[in-house]
């Protein structure tokens, strides 16, 4: 099978942090202020990565099945992640499956821990 990468470069270019998010694996990474993160997501030929920006400095990427990811940071890697996306049915992209299980952005980001004050 056909492999490809695809690379997902986001500099900050906000003077607030950006919390960039992974899926379906749910992962965050905070960029701040000028910060710079390049993701490589690699898996079969035939996918995509879906990109959402969301208000209030919030990326959301939806890689495709069969995809794994690299997150770099000044040309180090500082994190991955080899759990490939699970297959899904035909039409029926990552982004689709997320919401399904877990609703939209909106109601994911009232799921998670809030810090404790």
């Amino acid at each position: 099978m056909a492999m490809k990468t695809v690379w997902f470069d986001f500099e900050n270019t906000r003077d607030t942090p950006v919390e960039l998010v992974m899926e379906p694996w749910g992962m965050p990474y905070t960029v701040q202020p000028g910060g710079r993160l390049d993701i490589a997501c690699e898996g079969p030929e035939e996918g995509e990565l879906h990109v959402e920006r969301h208000a209030e400095g919030h990326v959301t990427l939806f890689a495709w099945a069969g995809a794994t990811y690299r997150v770099l940071e000044g040309g180090k890697e500082v994190d991955a992640n080899d759990l490939p996306v699970p297959g899904m049915p035909p039409g029926v992209s990552a982004k689709r499956m997320v919401e399904s299980l877990f609703g939209s952005f909106e109601q994911r980001q009232a799921m998670r821990d809030k810090p404790k004050n």
